[in-house]
C-alpha cells in the first residue's frame, strides 16, 4: 500500500500516470476523429516524460549513464516518428512503457506499487491506442 508519505515523495511519477492515463483516455474518445494532431500529442507526452527522467540525473549520476542514454534514444525516436512516421512513434511509446518498468525494478519499487505499474500500464495502453489508430 502506497502511503501519503510515499505518495508525496513520488508525486512526479503519480502526476506523469495520471496525465498519461488521460491522455489515453482523451485518445480513445477520439479514435473517430484521428486528427493529425494525435501525433502531434503523442511525441509531446514522450518528449516531456523523457526529459523529466533527464533532469531528475542531472547532478545526481554519470551524465552519459545508461538513463541519460535510453532518455535521449526515446526523444529521438518521439521526434523521428513524429517526422517520418507514426509507427516509430507507437514503438518509442511502448518502449518507454517497458523502460519505465524495468527501471523501477531496477531501483527496488515492488512490481504491485502504483509507482511500477502507473507508469507501465499508462504508456502500453496509450501506446495501445495509437497502434490501433495507425492501423485502422
Amino acid at each position: 500500500m502506497l502511503s501519503f508519505a510515499d505518495f508525496l515523495r513520488h508525486k512526479q511519477y503519480v502526476i506523469i500516470s495520471i496525465a498519461a492515463s488521460y491522455i489515453t483516455l482523451v485518445m480513445v474518445a477520439q479514435l473517430s476523429m484521428a486528427a493529425p494532431h494525435i501525433w502531434l500529442t503523442a511525441a509531446a507526452f514522450s518528449i516531456f516524460v523523457n526529459l523529466s527522467y533527464l533532469t531528475e540525473t542531472s547532478g545526481h549520476r554519470d551524465p552519459l549513464g545508461m538513463e541519460t542514454c535510453i532518455a535521449l534514444i526515446l526523444i529521438s525516436g518521439a521526434v523521428i516518428g513524429l517526422a517520418t512516421s507514426p509507427v516509430v512513434l507507437v514503438g518509442t511509446i511502448f518502449a518507454q512503457g517497458i523502460w519505465h518498468l524495468l527501471r523501477r525494478l531496477q531501483n527496488g519499487l515492488p512490481l504491485k506499487s502504483l509507482d511500477t505499474l502507473g507508469c507501465f500500464v499508462a504508456d502500453m495502453s496509450y501506446g495501445l491506442v495509437l497502434l490501433v489508430l495507425f492501423l485502422r
